[in-house]
C-alpha cells in the first residue's frame, strides 16, 4: 500500500524529469545552455585564482591612433610596419623581457617588411602571429612550406585539435626570419562568446602553437604528451595537464571583469613619446619617463590593438573585450595552470536526479513540516555548494539538468502534496484557533507541521517578572492580589501581542514571551526592545494611577520589574495534546534569557539583554555594557548590556557615565582594582545618585584587591545561582 502511495509523487518528480534531461542530452540542446549558465555562476563566486603578473600588454589604444591623428604614419590603421620594431626595441633597452609576442597579422606585402625582417634577426625573442581558416580557395604562398615546416610541432595526429583547411602565415621574409610562431585564432561557441581556447591548432598534417602556449614556453624548448586522452606540456620542471574537450578546445578561467581591466596596459603612444624623450635627452633617469623600460624586465609582452578602428574586438563572459585582452588571459591560464575541466553532462543530470529522489523523500516520507519548506533551500544549496566546490577545484559541473528539472520536479510534486494535505489542514483548524491569536491563523496554518511538531527559529525569548513578588502578595488579600495581577498582566501583555509579540505562558507574576514565532519575523529583536521599554513607562503609569488613587500596599504601588531579552536559534511549536496545548519555546537561547531576568536584580536594571540583541538593534536602541558573565549551565562567557532608551533619547550625562564606567571596567581587566573603585564611584556622581552596577563591581574589587586571582583570569564573573 505504501509503495503505490509513493509510486505517484516518484513518477512525478523524478520520472517526467529525468526523461526530460534524458532528451534534451540526446538532441544536444543543453551544451550552450550549461556554459551561460555557469558564466552567471562563476560572476556570483569570489575570484580564486588572480592574473598572471608576467604578462604586460602593449596597447594600440584609442589615444595611440588619436595622439597622431595628424601624423603621416600613425595617424591612420594598419600603421606601418617599421613602427613594430621601434616598439620592441624600446622594450629591450635596459630590462629585456623573456619574450615578444605579436597580436597583429602581418600576411599581406608591404615596403616596409625590411624592418620587421631585422627585428627578427637582431631583436629575437619575437613571436610573429599567423591566422587559419576554412572555406576559400586554397592557394599556396611564396614561403608557405619553408615557414610550415620550420614551426610546425610533430603531435600525434589523434589529438582532437581544432582543423583548418587554409593558412596565412607572416608574408615572406617576416615569417622565414621569425624566431618564433604562434596561432592567433580564437574560436567562439556558438552562441558567440569566447570562453574556450586550445594550446595547438592543426592545418593538413602539422601542427602550430596558438599564442597561449607561446606565451608559456616563452621561446624555450618545451615537451608535449598525449596519453589515454591525457594531453601534458612540460617544460624547464613545470609541467601543464591540458583538459581537452572532445573537441579540442579548454575551457578558460576569465578571472574577474576588474582584473581584465587592470592587466597592465601601456600605451604604445606613451612608449612613442618616452622614446622621444629618451632620444631629445630631456630626461636623464629613464624611470621617470612615462613608461619606464624597467616595466617590462623578465615579462611576457603582448602587442595588440584595442582602438575601435582595428576592429579587434571579441565577446567574452564579461562582455566586449580587445581580442588582446582574451589571448592573455588564456595565456595567463597556460602559464599559471588555471584551466576549467568541463565534466561530462551525465554528471549534472546524476546529481540532479539524486537531489529530485531526496524531494520525494523529504516531500511524501520526512513528517517534518519545517523540512518541506526548507527542501528547495537545501537543494539550491546543495546544487551551489557542489558547483562551487568543484569550481574551486577548477572543475565545471553542468548545470542545465538541475535548472530545468529542479523547479518542474518541486513544483509537481508541491501542487500534489498541497492537493492531499488540504484534508489534515482543515481538521486542525479549529484547534488552532484555540491556541492562536485569530489575526495570525490564516499565516501560520500555512505551515502546520511546524506549529504542531516543533522546528527551530532564530527567535528572541522575553521574560519578565516583579520584583519582591513574594513581599507584595503577602500584604494583600487573594481577592487585592488577583486584581493587582490582572490589571497588571493584561497591560503588559497587550503591550507584547501589540508589537507581534507571542504570549508563551504566565508563571504567577511572570511573563513569557516570544518574538518571531509562530508568524517568523526579522525585525523580533527590534520588537522585543521596543516592548520592554514600553513596558517600563506603562508600569510607569500604572503607578502613577495606583498612587493617586492610594490604591493597595505601598510596596505594589512601588512595584518594579526586571526584564531578560536574548536571540538565537530555538526550538518552537505547540506543545502537548490536540485538545490542550501551548506554544512555547525551549533551548539554550529560551534559557539564557531567563537567567539574563534573574541576573537584572543585581545589577539594579530593568532590562538586561545578551550581546546578540545589541548588535542586532544597536542602531535604533541605545545599551549600556555593564559586564562579562558566566550564567549557570552555560560555560561559555555572556557579555551583558542593560537596555537604556531610544537612541533619539540619549543625554551627555548618560554617555559620560558610561564611559567612565567602561574606563573602570577596563581597570578591572587590567587588575588595577584601586584606579576601578576610582572610576566606578564617578559614575554614581555623573549621574547624582547611587549606581547599583558601578557599587557592584566596586565590591568586587575589594573583594579581589583582597584575594588576588589566579592567573589565567578573564575578568568573567561566574553566577551559581539561576
Amino acid at each position: 500500500m505504501k509503495q503505490k502511495k509513493y509510486l505517484l509523487p516518484f513518477f512525478l518528480m523524478v520520472l517526467i524529469p529525468g526523461t526530460i534531461l534524458g532528451l534534451l542530452s540526446i538532441f544536444g540542446f543543453s551544451n550552450t545552455l550549461n556554459r551561460k549558465l555557469s558564466d552567471s555562476l562563476f560572476h556570483l563566486f569570489p575570484s580564486h585564482h588572480s592574473f598572471s603578473k608576467d604578462i604586460i600588454i602593449i596597447d594600440i589604444d584609442e589615444l595611440s591612433i588619436a595622439k597622431y591623428a595628424d601624423h603621416p604614419e600613425l595617424g591612420q590603421w594598419p600603421w606601418k610596419r617599421h613602427i613594430y620594431p621601434t616598439l620592441i626595441g624600446y622594450t629591450k633597452l635596459i630590462y629585456p623581457p623573456k619574450v615578444t609576442i605579436i597580436d597583429i597579422m602581418f600576411t599581406e606585402r608591404s615596403d616596409y617588411d625590411d624592418a620587421l625582417v631585422a627585428a627578427n634577426v637582431n631583436l629575437g625573442e619575437i613571436s610573429h602571429a599567423a591566422n587559419f581558416r576554412d572555406g576559400g580557395i586554397v592557394v599556396p604562398r611564396t614561403g608557405e612550406k619553408i615557414i610550415s615546416e620550420k614551426f610546425d610541432v610533430p603531435l600525434p595526429s589523434d589529438i582532437p585539435f581544432p582543423r583548418y583547411e587554409n593558412a596565412a602565415f607572416p608574408i615572406g621574409q617576416v615569417g622565414e626570419t621569425a624566431p618564433m610562431l604562434h596561432v592567433v585564432n580564437v574560436i567562439a561557441d556558438s552562441d558567440g562568446i569566447l570562453r574556450r581556447f586550445t594550446p595547438f591548432i592543426r592545418w593538413k598534417d602539422k601542427h602550430f602553437p596558438t599564442l597561449a602556449l607561446q606565451a608559456f614556453a616563452t621561446g624555450g624548448n618545451y615537451e608535449t604528451e598525449w596519453k589515454e586522452g591525457h594531453f601534458r606540456i612540460q617544460k624547464e620542471g613545470v609541467e601543464r595537464e591540458i583538459p581537452l574537450g572532445k573537441d579540442g578546445l579548454v575551457r578558460a578561467y576569465f578571472y574577474t571583469e576588474a582584473e581584465l581591466r587592470n592587466i597592465p596596459r601601456y600605451s604604445a603612444a606613451g612608449i612613442i613619446e618616452s622614446l622621444n624623450e629618451l632620444n631629445a635627452n630631456e630626461v636623464e633617469d629613464p624611470e621617470k619617463l612615462l613608461v619606464p623600460p624597467s616595466v617590462f624586465e623578465n615579462k611576457i609582452v603582448l602587442i595588440g590593438t584595442s582602438a575601435a578602428s582595428t576592429h579587434d574586438d571579441v565577446v567574452t563572459p564579461h562582455g566586449l573585450f580587445p581580442g588582446v585582452i582574451a589571448q592573455a588571459v588564456f595565456a595567463s591560464n597556460l602559464i599559471e595552470g588555471h584551466m576549467l575541466r568541463e565534466l561530462p553532462e551525465i554528471w549534472g543530470i546524476a546529481f540532479t536526479l539524486f537531489i529530485l529522489i531526496i524531494g520525494v523523500i523529504i516531500l511524501f516520507v520526512n513528517q517534518v513540516h519545517l523540512l518541506r519548506n526548507l527542501y528547495p533551500i537545501l537543494a539550491i544549496s546543495m546544487f551551489v555548494g557542489l558547483f562551487y566546490f568543484l569550481y574551486r577545484l577548477d572543475l565545471v559541473l553542468a548545470t542545465s539538468s538541475f535548472i530545468i528539472a529542479f523547479p518542474l520536479s518541486y513544483l509537481m510534486g508541491f501542487a500534489y502534496l498541497t492537493y492531499t494535505e488540504g484534508k489534515e489542514k482543515r481538521k486542525f483548524n479549529s484547534i488552532l484557533r484555540n491556541l492562536v491569536d485569530p489575526g495570525v491563523v490564516s499565516e501560520a496554518l500555512e505551515d502546520m507541521d511546524t506549529l504542531k511538531k516543533g522546528g527551530e527559529w532564530e527567535i528572541t525569548a522575553f521574560f519578565s517578572d516583579v520584583a519582591g513578588f513574594s513581599s507584595i502578595s503577602e500584604e494583600l488579600s487573594a481577592s487585592d492580589l488577583a486584581r493587582l495581577l490582572n490589571e497588571y498582566l493584561s497591560a503588559m501583555t497587550k503591550i507584547l501581542k501589540s508589537n507581534s509579540g507571542t504570549l508563551d505562558k504566565y508563571i504567577g507574576d511572570a511573563i513569557v514571551g516570544i518574538f518571531g514565532a509562530p508568524i517568523q519575523n526579522k525585525e523580533h529583536p527590534r520588537l522585543a526592545c521596543k516592548t520592554a521599554l514600553e513596558m517600563v513607562s506603562e508600569l510607569e503609569v500604572l503607578r502613577s494611577g495606583w498612587k493617586e488613587k492610594m490604591d493597595y500596599t505601598e510596596t505594589a504601588r512601588e512595584m518594579a520589574f526586571r526584564i531578560g531579552l536574548n536571540c538565537g536559534p530555538a526550538k518552537v511549536g505547540f506543545m502537548g495534546t490536540d485538545s490542550l496545548a501551548s506554544y512555547t519555546m525551549m533551548g539554550d537561547t529560551v534559557n539564557l534569557a531567563a537567567r539574563l531576568e534573574a541576573a537584572a536584580k543585581d545589577y539594579g536594571v530593568s532590562i538586561l539583554v545578551s550581546e546578540s540583541i545589541e548588535s542586532a538593534c544597536s542602531l535604533e536602541f541605545h545599551f549600556r555594557f555593564l559586564d562579562w558573565i558566566r550564567v549557570k549551565g552555560k560555560e561559555a562567557p555572556v557579555k551583558i548590556y542593560s537596555l537604556v532608551s531610544l537612541v533619539s533619547e540619549l543625554t551627555p550625562q548618560i554617555l559620560e557615565a558610561e564611559q567612565k564606567y567602561e574606563e573602570g571596567f577596563q581597570f578591572y581587566l587590567n587588575r588595577e582594582w584601586e584606579k576601578a573603585i576610582a572610576s566606578f564611584e564617578k559614575v554614581s556622581e555623573i549621574y547624582g545618585s547611587p549606581d547599583v552596577t558601578s557599587r557592584l563591581l566596586i565590591k568586587r574589587c575589594q573583594a579581589l584587591f583582597k584575594n588576588p586571582p589566579p592567573p589565567g583570569w578573564d575578568g568573567v564573573f561566574t553566577r551559581t545561582s539561576k
